[in-house]
């Protein structure tokens, strides 16, 4: 089985169109979308008005107060008082409203929508007036008299940091992982539909499934031949991305391991259903898998941000892929990448079994 996966690279890497659609053409997307897009695309957006609910009914007079007059003193924050709390919660999950929030015995409870940023936003102030308000509560205990020093510039004094959200993210930064993915679902799922097809042009098939290797070694063979092209293919996106386009990825060792993780087991994946869409389609696929990867790519923003359908964009695994791996890159949230992850092997698995026994059952191929 070594002696076919070997065969496998030398054969990718001799060939300058591999070389070329694998290497060269997605970073020079990138660097092509990523300068002439800057001023025409944005990479992310402002998280402006923020539209919640909130209850204080189970909160004692003193916060209840001290609560409505923190909200109603933030200018992106637009809240409505709400003790109707099952109506709140109907509100949030139709996405009326970001969130809906409790103050519950001392205890703020947030319920949180599909809006990532308004959430983590949420969270960072609501943090701040947790800090805020032990800070006071700590005062009050050992000297009550030293509030009376506290100055309008005390209360002002914002306590949210903003770190790698907002604008601060180039278009750079998000072809940089956009074109990654494109490369996933274009280029590796094509790889895998032509490899076994290559062989009948050459007429070497039927030497190879007579051979004594056997036709499960053959398979698994041509199988991992095809992953370290698309692994390498995966690195190079990303090393001159970043050191020659100065495009940014998670800002640690351990996050970009992880989104490297990631796009390969998703390569894997692809390269397993390529293999078996080969199986299953007579005529050439790429005819038939290449509009459809384009389109995919295409309604899950993959070369625009602006484009966007919600209910539609927000369901298509390129697009799933793209959160993972920004949520990752600006928030470092592994929980969505891990998911990714896991959901690629299986689909490995399932997909890789299929077409294995798809092709131990075939006389010829």
């Amino acid at each position: 089985m070594l002696s076919i996966i070997i065969k496998e690279i030398k054969e990718f890497y001799r060939s300058p169109v591999n070389l070329f659609m694998a290497i060269l053409f997605p970073v020079l997307l990138i660097f092509f979308l990523g300068t002439m897009l800057q001023n025409l695309d944005v990479s992310d957006w402002e998280i402006g008005e923020i539209n919640v609910q909130y209850s204080t009914a189970q909160a004692n007079e003193i916060s209840a107060t001290a609560f409505d007059q923190f909200l109603s003193g933030i200018e992106m924050v637009k809240s409505e008082k709400n003790d109707n709390k099952s109506e709140a919660l109907s509100l949030t999950d139709k996405g009326e409203i970001k969130a809906f929030i409790e103050l519950n015995n001392g205890e703020i409870v947030l319920h949180t929508g599909d809006d990532g940023v308004a959430n983590r936003a949420l969270v960072s102030l609501l943090n701040s007036y947790i800090e805020l308000s032990d800070t006071y509560t700590k005062i009050a205990v050992t000297d009550p008299s030293l509030l009376a020093n506290i100055t309008a510039e005390d209360t002002d004094k914002s306590y949210v940091e903003q770190d790698g959200l907002g604008l601060n993210r180039s278009m750079l930064d998000y072809y940089g992982v956009c074109m990654a993915v494109m490369m996933i679902f274009m280029s590796h799922i094509i790889m895998g539909c032509e490899t076994f097809k290559e062989e009948q042009k050459m007429y070497t098939m039927a030497r190879l499934v007579t051979s004594p290797l056997g036709k499960m070694k053959l398979f698994f063979g041509k199988m991992l031949g095809l992953l370290p092209s698309a692994v390498f293919s995966n690195l190079t996106i990303m090393v001159l991305s970043a050191y020659v386009f100065g495009a940014h990825y998670c800002d640690n060792f351990g996050g970009n391991l992880l989104l490297f993780i990631m796009l390969t087991c998703c390569s894997m994946a692809a390269i397993a259903i390529g293999i078996l869409i080969g199986f299953i389609i007579k005529v050439p696929a790429v005819g038939i898998v290449m509009p459809f990867a384009w389109a995919m790519l295409f309604f899950s923003g993959s070369f625009s941000k602006e484009v966007f359908f919600e209910g539609f964009s927000n369901n298509l695994p390129p697009y799933l892929v793209q959160q993972a791996a920004f949520n990752l890159t600006l928030y470092n949230d592994a929980s969505k990448a891990i998911i990714v992850i896991c959901v690629a092997l299986v689909v490995t698995f399932i997909t890789a079994g299929a077409g294995a026994a798809i092709f131990s059952k075939k006389r010829t191929v």
